[in-house]
């Protein structure tokens, strides 16, 4: 068996697996409600930004549009393609080992090199009917993102090799601002048509990319944690998935030992009642699991941004009322899931004052996620008022 053959085989399979779980949710009823005509509407309104600009993008500066691919630049991570298995075998057969995973990596780069490419063209009207860019310009955008996105991919992957958690979240919160000063020097340029410095620049990225990427293919020291990587990246995609069906949701399992909050386990409340009781316990296992903060930080983000950037208002009223709905109902089952899963506290399930607690708990997130969607909100139309344009 060649290396590319059974890269290949791995590709599908990986493919094969994504699109089972895909096919398992999104049963004919969700492809006919939501999937085709989402399509339909997205594709009616990407028609609409090419025949006139929508009033909220009229407003909004190429800077903002900049730092958006600058935000995306960070996501995606290699994909090595290892597992479990090829510790024994393909580590003894290294020529396949080896070949196989730079493929992968290979893969890996082109994949996201689409993914901008992609994302481009999803701005396109804009950056040729409201910011009137050439296309030798467009090149240059989406020669440096590309070339960004594939160094920061190098640079992730030893971030994440990196064990304490405090040290990880320091180094990768100074490269952020270390690489969105470079990236703000760089669009400092480009917008005044100095296209030969930004093409320099994202050589030297591209160079120092690919030449640190083949010493990393040279080493198999690391097979341990490219296992986990791999077992990352082939369920990240259809995470959000499971996260919008609560029902499907898996809390994702924290290697840590100690939890960053209530490390010591005070108590919340003066008060002991069994409602506090109670309602102690959920807040504590809310706040500590990634995967429910995670979510709830998704649900209203993603509100935020539906309500912020579709124009008609009957939209935003549909989408208000989707939020409200969708965040009671899930704070709802994450308590269920979080309290009558367990053993010791499943026998109160028929108490009244587990239903008092349920409601209490369960109401006091819910408003204090309204709050926190007014507050983006506010703050993002703030925002988009300070940098708009009166003659715009």
């Amino acid at each position: 068996m060649k290396s590319n053959s059974l890269f290949l085989r791995r590709l599908i399979n990986s493919w094969s697996y994504q699109f089972g779980i895909f096919r398992s949710i999104a049963d004919w009823t969700i492809m006919v409600y939501l999937i085709v005509p989402g399509t339909v509407i997205f594709g009616m309104i990407y028609r609409s930004w090419w025949l006139e600009t929508p009033e909220w993008m009229a407003g909004l500066p190429l800077f903002l549009l900049f730092f958006l691919f600058y935000i995306f630049s960070w996501m995606g991570n290699f994909r090595p393609f290892v597992l479990e298995a090829d510790k024994v075998f393909l580590v003894k057969n290294k020529t396949l080992f080896m070949g196989m995973r730079k493929w992968g990596f290979v893969y890996s780069l082109f994949f996201q090199a689409m993914g901008t490419a992609a994302m481009i063209a999803v701005f396109l009207p804009f950056l040729k009917n409201r910011y009137l860019l050439e296309w030798n310009q467009i090149a240059v955008f989406l020669l440096f993102f590309i070339s960004l996105k594939w160094s920061i991919m190098i640079v992730s992957y030893f971030l994440k090799r990196i064990e304490g958690k405090l040290k990880r979240y320091v180094i990768t919160f100074a490269l952020f601002v270390l690489l969105s000063w470079f990236s703000q020097l760089v669009y400092s340029l480009w917008s005044i048509g100095a296209e030969f410095p930004v093409i320099i620049a994202s050589a030297l990225l591209l160079s120092g990319a690919l030449i640190k990427a083949s010493r990393l293919l040279k080493k198999i020291s690391a097979l341990e944690f490219e296992v986990m990587l791999e077992q990352e990246e082939k369920t990240k995609y259809i995470k959000w998935i499971f996260m919008m069906a609560p029902d499907l949701e898996k809390p994702v399992v924290s290697m840590r030992t100690k939890p960053l909050l209530f490390r010591n386990s005070r108590m919340i409340f003066n008060k002991r009642t069994p409602i506090t009781g109670l309602a102690e316990l959920f807040l504590k296992i809310f706040i500590r699991n990634p995967s429910f903060i995670f979510s709830y930080f998704q649900i209203i983000s993603v509100s935020a941004a539906g309500i912020l950037l579709i124009p008609p208002l009957w939209i935003k009223v549909i989408v208000s009322g989707v939020f409200l709905f969708l965040m009671y109902s899930w704070l709802s089952l994450t308590w269920d899931k979080a309290i009558m899963s367990h053993p010791f506290t499943k026998k109160y399930g028929e108490k009244d004052f587990y239903f008092t607690a349920r409601n209490r708990t369960v109401l006091a997130l819910f408003l204090l996620a309204i709050l926190l969607l007014g507050l983006v909100l506010s703050a993002s139309t703030l925002i988009l008022a300070r940098f708009s344009f009166p003659d715009a």
